[in-house]
Formats: C-alpha cells, structure tokens, sequence
C-alpha cells in the first residue's frame, strides 16, 4: 500500500467516526425536542391555568375587605353585648316593681 491509500483509508474511518458522532448527536436533540415539547405543554396548561388566578392587587383588596367586615362584626357584638345588657337591666327593673 502506498502512502496515499493509507492517508484514503485514514480520512475514511475519520470521515465515519464524524458521521457516527453527529448521528449520536442528532439521536441526543431529537430526544431532548420530545421533553422540550412536552414542558412547552405543560407551561402552556399551567399558564392557561395560572390566568384566572387571584392577582397581588386582588388579594390586597380582599383584605382590606375582610377587615372591614371584621370590624363591622366586632362593633356589631359589641352593640349585641349592650343590647342584651340593657334589656337586662329593663327586666330586671320591671321584676323589682312587680314585688
């Protein structure tokens, strides 16, 4: 063999051990496209998902509104509480003259 038919066949392997390392390569992309689509799926579900969710603007309004109703209902029992004494006291009033 002359030198030039060992340098053919070196180029050669060279050539399909390129060949075997890109087909590697494209093996390894094609996989990892089949778990990028599938997260795309699911960050588009869970985005559709996440759309109706309350925002920070909405939460803080609802507690300024639960508050609110908090002390509504706090001044309402405290009313109840003087309500309920004072007819008491009436009762009791109306008991005493009774004897």
């Amino acid at each position: 063999m002359s030198s030039n038919d060992v340098m053919s066949v070196l180029v050669i392997v060279l050539l399909v051990i390129n060949l075997l390392g890109l087909l590697f390569v494209g093996v390894r992309v094609g996989g990892q496209s089949k778990v990028t689509q599938e997260l795309n799926t699911r960050l588009t579900q869970l985005e559709a998902q996440v759309r109706f969710a309350p925002t920070h603007a909405d939460l803080a309004s609802l507690r300024v509104d639960i508050n609110k109703m908090a002390e509504a209902t706090a001044t309402l029992a405290g009313r109840s509480g003087a309500m309920a004494q004072m007819l008491q006291t009436i009762q009791d009033h109306l008991l005493e003259k009774d004897r």
